[in-house]
């Protein structure tokens, strides 16, 4: 089995936060184009909570609409609730509800403890559907609050606030739909691109002529790049605006879209004031009535901020590694350290056995010294192959025993072990396992002993034999302390069902299972 390393690990998690945000950013982009594209706000609401449940990764997005001379919001639209609530059930719309606060002081409210929320009550149609966590974004009217854009969740990951922000993102789309269709339906006007509408955006929003001349920059974006006037940039091919090292992206994008493509890239480009900036873009083809190309919508995000942590977090990484390699260095001498340590205590112990008057204590004592020096070899062996993810189990085994061999006893220890693989984080409870049962072969059995270890699948079957008169009738029951067949239990992963005692053989013969 492989374990990712704690930098594996984080790497990771970056790409799913930056694949997460990047989804968000998209959906985002897609649905403010499919927007300006549609005056239907029904279908645009329902189709803003489809979206929000696919960015967010829940089931349920809702719109809530504030009910005339009552203070309570319509469940308008939704995705994942029952027919049977959308355009009928109610929730509270005073401050007691994250829906009532977030439209009443025009922010947003997150919460991902429902139940345990002090601020507010949970309303009873969220405690229906098992609600867990919700954000809470208002939409903005053009003379009074819209209403509650809402993500809720009944489980999964805790919703953070790069999730705000999408929503803000949508919900912004959302008020500039609902100018635009109030608009048009007051004035008899249809224009999707009056600069209230693009100006309504946090991002940078560029409408680019056919062949990508730039026609109109919203308030933000010229905010963003330092531009003063209109009149600096109307006209100018927008490429030009881009540094030599991201211009072919720019024209490559450019060429994409002239063919009636959306698309999308990351790149560098400083301000006027030479401000570094990095900039998430997404370029789509705006169609005329009858279907034919005519311009191009180019909206860019900031993401200078994510880009700079993302920096930071790769270099303290890289000197991390770095740390870690100058430690490998010292790392040899620490389990050579380690390993006298071991063999000094196994001295003191055999010592201390021999001063001991009572025979029951001494051989305590070199039993004890025994498992000692019995761990040393077993961790010689694990630091031998502390860069191996797995092990042939012949290979270990044998170099294990040959140390066990020389230490324990001067008689014969034959192994006989397949060459099934040992994962890493089963090599040390193995090693001690056949370590105990060939220590209790030495000590009660006679003449040479085997030890055979075989691939089971799962399990290895370990089998091990001596010259003996054969085991007691009451074993594996201890006569001592019994810690030596507890640790064999405990190590082989299966319990009490792990020691088998062979009495048909003619040698002392003991099988055991071990989980792999």
């Amino acid at each position: 089995m492989q374990h990712q390393s704690p930098d594996e690990t984080i790497r990771a998690a970056l790409q799913k936060s930056h694949a997460r945000l990047r989804r968000q950013h998209e959906l985002v982009v897609e649905y403010g184009v499919m927007s300006l594209k549609s005056s239907n706000l029904d279908a645009l609401l329902t189709l803003a909570c489809d979206v929000v449940a696919k960015g967010m990764e829940t089931p349920f997005a809702k719109v809530l609409t504030p009910i005339a001379d009552s203070d309570e919001f319509l469940l308008s639209h939704g995705v994942g609730w029952d027919e049977a609530d959308i355009g009928h059930a109610t929730v509270g719309g005073d401050i007691a509800s994250p829906a009532g606060y977030a439209i009443s002081t025009y922010r947003p409210v997150l919460s991902n403890h429902l139940g345990q929320e002090q601020r507010f009550r949970t309303p009873s149609l969220l405690k229906k559907y098992g609600i867990e966590r919700a954000i809470n974004v208002p939409i903005r009217g053009p003379s009074a609050p819209f209403g509650v854009l809402e993500a809720d969740s009944s489980n999964g990951e805790d919703f953070i606030e790069s999730d705000l922000v999408f929503l803000e993102g949508i919900s912004n789309v959302i008020s500039m739909a609902v100018e635009r269709i109030s608009a048009s339906s007051e004035m008899h006007s249809s224009d999707p691109y009056s600069e209230s509408v693009l100006n309504a955006s946090p991002d940078c929003v560029k409408i680019l002529s056919a062949s990508g001349d730039i026609e109109f920059m919203n308030d933000a974006g010229m905010c963003l790049m330092h531009i003063g006037d209109l009149a600096q940039v109307r006209g100018v091919a927008w490429s030009q605006l881009w540094p030599d090292e991201s211009r072919n992206l720019v024209l490559e994008a450019i060429s994409k879209v002239t063919g009636g493509e959306s698309t999308r890239f990351e790149a560098f480009c400083p301000t006027q004031q030479q401000e570094p900036k990095w900039w998430d873009v997404t370029v789509a083809p705006i169609f005329g009535e009858q279907g034919d190309f005519q311009k191009m919508i180019a909206v860019s995000r900031d993401i200078t901020e994510r880009r700079h942590h993302e920096a930071q977090l790769l270099s303290l990484i890289d000197a991390q590694n770095i740390k870690l390699s100058k430690s490998d260095l010292y790392l040899e001498e620490i389990h050579h350290r380690v390993k006298n340590s071991l063999h000094l205590v196994n001295t003191l112990l055999l010592l201390q056995a021999n001063m001991a008057q009572d025979e029951a204590v001494k051989l305590q004592l070199e039993t004890a010294a025994t498992r000692v020096l019995t761990i040393a070899s077993v961790h010689e062996r694990l630091y031998q192959n502390a860069e191996a993810q797995a092990v042939r189990a012949c290979d270990y085994l044998g170099a294990l025993l040959g140390d066990l061999g020389k230490a324990l006893a001067e008689r014969r220890i034959l192994l006989n072990a397949d060459t099934f693989i040992l994962p890493a984080e089963r090599m040390a409870p193995l090693g001690l396992v056949i370590s105990e049962l060939i220590t209790n072969a030495l000590k009660y059995g006679k003449g040479t002993v085997e030890v055979s270890v075989s691939g089971q699948g799962d399990h290895a079957l370990i089998t091990v034999t001596d010259e003996g008169e054969g085991f007691p009738e009451s074993y594996p029951k201890p006569t001592g302390t019994g810690l030596g067949m507890r640790l064999v239990k405990s190590y082989s992963g299966y319990g009490n069902q792990a020691i088998t005692v062979d009495r048909a053989q003619a040698k002392s013969t003991i099988h055991v299972r071990f989980k792999l």
